[in-house]
């Protein structure tokens, strides 16, 4: 071959690198050959200079798919990075609080696993103006209580933390292990968007009598996120496409699974606005602390439209074995248009908590929960869903009280004083409302709710502004939102809650008499990732 038609050939591949290089070597081949004079013989030097030339171009290009190919990559594991940065985060944090220093930490995972992790999340913030109320605490999950249940002083303006939904963070992930198998995991934890604090009850030291009232008057409560890392819910488990999955760990109680889902049975699926998303009371059977199960082990099964749901809570109790045990069962069915779940559960010495004055302290009491669930939703058209449910709570005294005196701390928080509940105290739960789409960008909710409790007598029944044995009460609850979506994850909303109140449930005032009503209104932004 002559050296005019080797560059006559390789010319014809277009490749701007390549003809550069060419060129680059014309000073070489001038000596051989040029353009306008007849073609000389190649020489095998030039042979060789050539192909060290194609090499250093086959090189250089393969760096350039490389690097190609590592931004397609970044791109695709740019959440899971995020959750490795996040983990790395509270990695040095833990290590700066044990030892008094944080020194960065390497995360190493597989290029498998990073590609199956998921960060996803909640960030919720909003004004809220309530009536009868307590000041807002920086400390609460919520930062407010809706409820009407503690420090009654006056109108209250406010910052709430998840007015719509609860700002939270998690990450989930899971590895195909073939043959239809799965292994999944998962790890939740709320926190307050108003002041960066992972959310909790303000419970521990929040009695303070020198200044006549809770906390220095702020409304808190009990709830069932106590500061724990991921406070939510936190589980693994492994699943396969005929037999069902299997999870253990923190896990949602079944009933709030059905409370709570997303365009679940709720009709005003808002935590601020909503009697039954607010107090996890009604998700945990009556104690809120119960709405979240620890140490569960939960198998669940999806047969076509039908669902079928089990878990059971291990106490760990030596010597009391149904100590601090749960069992729940859930069947339901959730077609295009209908739906319907039915629930039950039974608690032993599960615990309601209350402030102490001693800082990191609660004061707790132990009931025995029964309760049963059920709830409808119905597709009346396609803009318009109606949706109803009921709910009895039984709580009676514990079952092993003597083994619950044993126990010096609950979830992370000194027990300063305990009591065990006696006789048996209803509650009967309705609700029903209607969720109607406007338009494409805008959603109005609606619902009513009636919480009544019988004439009982008992003792140590926890929660602030509860009695030890009363009259029958009444508190009913009307709520309504509109919704306004800006795109798929972001929307604006605004919603009011009148929350009325008689009987055995009338509220004491700070001051002398009782109250009847409390109203709460507000407006907030959320957005999900």
């Amino acid at each position: 071959m002559s050296c005019q038609q080797a560059y006559s050939a390789l010319s014809q591949k277009n490749n701007t690198f390549m003809n550069f290089l060419l060129k680059l070597h014309d000073s070489s081949c001038a000596r051989y050959c040029n353009r306008d004079n007849p073609p000389l013989k190649y020489s095998t030097e030039d042979f060789h200079l050539v192909g060290q030339m194609m090499v250093i171009w086959l090189i250089l290009q393969s760096r350039f798919l490389a690097v190609k190919f590592l931004g397609v990559l970044t791109k695709m594991m740019k959440k899971s990075l995020i959750a490795v940065a996040i983990l790395g985060a509270f990695a040095g944090a833990a290590q700066a609080e044990d030892a008094g220093t944080a020194r960065p930490d390497v995360v190493s995972l597989s290029p498998i696993s990073q590609s199956e992790l998921n960060v996803y999340g909640i960030l919720d913030v909003g004004v809220a103006q309530m009536t009868n109320a307590g000041n807002f605490g920086s400390q609460f999950v919520t930062g407010a209580n809706p409820t009407g249940s503690n420090s009654r002083i006056g109108t209250s303006r406010g910052m709430m933390n998840g007015g719509e939904s609860q700002s939270r963070w998690g990450i989930k992930g899971s590895e195909d292990l073939g043959g239809g198998n799965k292994a999944f995991f998962r790890l939740e934890s709320a926190f307050s968007l108003g002041t960066g604090s992972v959310s909790t009850s303000g419970l521990a030291g929040g009695a303070n009598a020198a200044v006549g009232g809770i906390n220095n008057r702020a409304m808190i409560a009990d709830t069932a996120l106590n500061g724990q890392l991921f406070n939510r819910m936190a589980l693994v488990g492994l699943s396969n496409t005929d037999m069902g999955a299997v999870s253990f760990g923190r896990q949602y109680s079944l009933q709030l699974d059905i409370i709570a889902s997303t365009n679940g049975y709720d009709p005003v699926n808002a935590q601020m606005f909503s009697p039954i998303n607010f107090s996890g009371s009604y998700g945990g059977g009556g104690a809120t602390d119960n709405s979240r199960v620890d140490n569960a082990i939960k198998y669940s099964k999806k047969i076509g439209n039908f669902n079928v749901n089990a878990m059971y809570g291990m106490g760990g109790m030596a010597g009391a074995p149904s100590a601090r045990s749960n069992a729940q069962a859930n069947v339901g069915y959730e077609g295009d248009a209908f739906g319907v779940q039915l629930a039950m559960q039974q608690a032993n010495d599960t615990t309601n908590l209350s402030p102490n004055a001693l800082p990191n302290t609660v004061t707790a009491q132990y009931v025995n929960l029964t309760s049963y669930l059920a709830a409808l939703r119905y597709q009346a058209t396609e803009q318009l869903a109606l949706k109803a449910g009921y709910e009895r709570m039984q709580i009676s005294a514990p079952s092993n009280y003597g083994a619950d005196q044993g126990i010096g701390q609950l979830y992370g928080y000194n027990v300063g004083s305990m009591s065990a509940f006696t006789g048996q105290k209803n509650i009967n739960v309705f609700w029903l409302g209607a969720n109607y789409q406007v338009s494409s960008a805008v959603k109005a909710s609606v619902g009513f709710y009636d919480a009544q409790t019988p004439a009982y007598v008992g003792s140590g029944v926890g929660g602030a502004g509860q009695p030890a044995a009363g009259a029958t009460g009444d508190d009913k609850y009307y709520s309504a939102m509109v919704e306004y979506y800006l795109s798929k994850k972001t929307n604006l909303y605004a919603a009011f809650m009148l929350d009325k109140k008689s009987g055995g449930l009338l509220v004491s005032a700070t001051g002398p008499g009782s109250i009847a009503t409390f109203n709460t209104y507000g407006a907030g932004l959320r957005v999900q990732f």
